[in-house]
């Protein structure tokens, strides 16, 4: 039976010495099978209750092998089959599988996992195992009875204690709550296609890479002194502010050792030189980035990728952080991760409120995650971190904030706010369009995402259908998954290749989700062009705006737009663009000078009321789809030509043909009907 030592004696109570001995005692009784329930504030590995529950287990005459399982990481059931796989002797000794977080699930994956249990518990209980919940919160029982009925029917005990980490009580869940939100590829958006499982970030995430500029003006003497690093031409650039000394200062010394250094030269220049660098490695080296890109091109994705990892290492107690591509991200901090336009929406009802009074708001939700816990505990642990100068701070999407006014507003927000925590690292994303009239200033270095190469397309797409073959098949050969997957991606990658406009669709990570998610479903690529050309700009236009959480409030300022009134609009555009601006480029008075006479018929209006209705379409086109985007200050384009010659191939099939032809103006896009 379960003996009690001295140093636990001092952190529980009797009562919870009582019902831990009880849960101790039920594993001691019972050699097959078992499912425990715990309830402890705060619940984490090394939380006294859980090391006491493991100290007991660890006196009793039974070998038993501990393993945690995390639902922010995978489900159970994978989780518990790849334990199958790997053990070649699963009777040999008892497995304790500690499972922490099933209550931090967000709804959709609540409810699949109660299932799971509900549905699969004599997969469960066909294996040796004890399978212990450790749970936060006591009113989660309720959900346990409403979704898994039967499950819960065949647990054994449930035991509650009050007792809480000594340190940072919210630490652990707040880790867990951040997990779990950043762990799964984001769907909404694509929703129209959207028939497959949850795929887990990690399992698809691919390395992008940004472009940033080097502005060089020093004397050569000047630049040997600062020491950056050698490029290629065996220069050294200035050292800009905000960047870390992880860069080597030992150029130098290589240099002159190396014969191509002449300290005694004093040639000044002005360079402007443009380096390409993995975006992982210049969060790693610089405090202040700013990452800026196209819709689409993953900026959202890069921040939910660094706020997971980072609450990982924290989690598992390493000081440096590895991806899941096991590539380094730096030292360890504790991530905050936040969109500045809800933010900005807050802005507008409170004109002073800080970014700092925004967070302790922003963390009242936390309430949720933790009986009788104030929300303010979590925001000022955050801000404590913050003055220590121990945080990452991920601020997503400063291109959302949509009116230049409070855009600026909003900068200056997150400038006190570098002023004031300066010593943490700060990352910011936002569109290239817009950037320039309110920036963040020279203390941030601008990494410009760069598309997806075809390495690039290759490794995601290897990793996607793989991760298809798992989450479909999860009780089918490994060999079978990777020779499945490796099939479905090199068709996928053939169909791209063979055709070049898909190509160019491609190198856009969102675009490429949805080409491999039609194809998973059927659709041969070159053959549907159309359809996949349709469904791309349905998903941008409709389903675009959904998947980015526009308030209530601002679904009332701004109406939302739908296919039919776009195209309307964009056929006509983009035929006239494709066949008098071969760069792809148009001036905003240009647009709104010739789509003025097609809204005033469409709207039956006078040329003033059309041109204002003109002026509030393309507001909404840029600042909600991704599709018709700013390309300089008042300077637009198509997202991609692709996209331009679908709309102008639109047009031709909507209109008579012939006619058109006599007109001379089919060019290139009758190669589209």
């Amino acid at each position: 039976m379960a003996k009690s030592t001295t140093s636990e004696a001092t952190i529980l109570s009797a009562a919870e010495q009582e019902a831990l001995a009880k849960l101790v005692n039920e594993v001691a009784l019972n050699d097959s099978v078992l499912t425990l329930i715990a309830i402890t504030p705060d619940s984490a590995p090394d939380h006294p209750v859980v090391e006491a529950f493991k100290s007991q287990l660890q006196s009793l005459d039974e070998s038993l092998d501990f393993l945690p399982f995390y639902y922010s990481d995978d489900s159970l059931f994978n989780f518990l089959h790849r334990l199958d796989k790997q053990d070649s002797n699963p009777s040999q000794r008892r497995r304790v599988v500690m499972a922490y977080g099933i209550e931090k699930l967000r709804p959709d994956r609540l409810k699949q996992a109660m299932e799971q249990l509900n549905l699969g518990r004599e997969r469960i209980f066909e294996r040796n195992i004890v399978l212990v919940f450790w749970l936060n919160r006591s009113r989660f029982l309720d959900e346990f009875r409403k979704w898994a009925a039967d499950f819960w029917e065949w647990r054994g005990s449930v035991a509650t204690f009050s007792t809480r980490p000594p340190v940072n009580p919210l630490l652990y869940p707040y880790l867990e709550w951040l997990i779990e939100e950043n762990s799964h590829l984001k769907m909404s958006g694509v929703m129209q296609v959207n028939r497959q499982v949850d795929i887990f970030l990690d399992q698809i995430y691919v390395s992008l890479q940004g472009e940033w500029i080097e502005d060089r003006s020093q004397s050569f003497r000047e630049r040997v002194t600062i020491g950056e690093e050698r490029s290629q031409t065996s220069r050294i650039s200035l050292n800009k502010i905000g960047e870390s000394d992880e860069l080597g200062a030992e150029c130098k010394g290589d240099l002159r050792d190396e014969g191509k250094l002449d300290i005694t030269t004093e040639h000044t220049n002005h360079q402007r030189i443009t380096k390409v660098v993995d975006l992982a490695e210049a969060v790693r080296k610089h405090t202040y980035s700013v990452i800026l890109g196209d819709p689409g091109a993953g900026k959202t994705t890069l921040l939910r990728y660094l706020a997971r990892h980072f609450a990982l290492a924290h989690r598992n107690g390493t000081s440096r952080v590895v991806g899941g591509t096991k590539e380094d991200l730096g030292e360890f901090r504790l991530p905050v991760l936040f969109r500045i336009a809800d933010y900005a929406e807050q802005l507008a009802l409170e004109p002073e409120l800080s970014l700092v009074s925004y967070l302790r708001q922003f963390y009242r939700q936390w309430e949720h995650y933790s009986e009788g816990e104030d929300g303010e505990a979590i925001a000022n642990l955050l801000l404590n971190e913050m003055a220590e100068g121990s945080c990452l701070l991920l601020l997503d999407g400063l291109d959302e904030v949509f009116d230049q006014a409070s855009r600026l507003h909003v900068v200056q927000q997150i400038d006190r706010l570098v002023n004031d925590y300066g010593a943490n690292k700060f990352v910011v994303t936002s569109r290239v369009a817009g950037y320039r009239e309110a920036s963040l200033g020279s203390r941030f270095r601008e990494f410009t995402i760069t598309p997806m190469g075809d390495t690039q397309i290759q490794q995601f797409l290897q990793r996607w259908c793989l991760a298809i073959e798992e989450a479909q098949r999860p009780d089918a050969d490994i060999a079978l998954h990777q020779r499945e997957a490796e099939r479905e991606a090199q068709n996928l990658v053939e169909e791209i290749e063979s055709n070049s406009g898909v190509r160019r669709f491609a190198a856009n990570p969102l675009l490429l989700t949805i080409l491999a998610l039609i194809h998973r479903n059927g659709t041969t690529l070159p053959q549907r062009r159309v359809e996949l050309y349709k469904l791309a700009a349905k998903t941008l236009i409709e389903d675009w705006q959904l998947g980015r959480n526009i308030s209530y409030r601002a679904k009332q300022r701004q109406l939302m737009l739908v296919e039919e009134e776009v195209t309307e609009l964009l056929a006509p555009l983009a035929f006239w663009m494709h066949d008098t601006k071969p760069s792809g480029r148009v001036t905003q008075v240009e647009v709104e000078q010739w789509l003025t006479p097609y809204m005033a018929d469409l709207q039956g209006v006078d040329d003033a009321t059309a041109l204002d209705l003109v002026q509030q379409f393309l507001r909404k086109v840029r600042e909600t789809t991704g599709l018709f985007v700013e390309r300089a200050p008042g300077v637009y384009g198509f997202m991609h030509l692709t996209f331009e010659e679908y709309f102008a191939a639109r047009h031709i099939a909507d209109n008579e043909i012939d006619e058109i032809v006599k007109k001379g103006k089919v060019s290139g896009t009758k190669q589209l009907l």
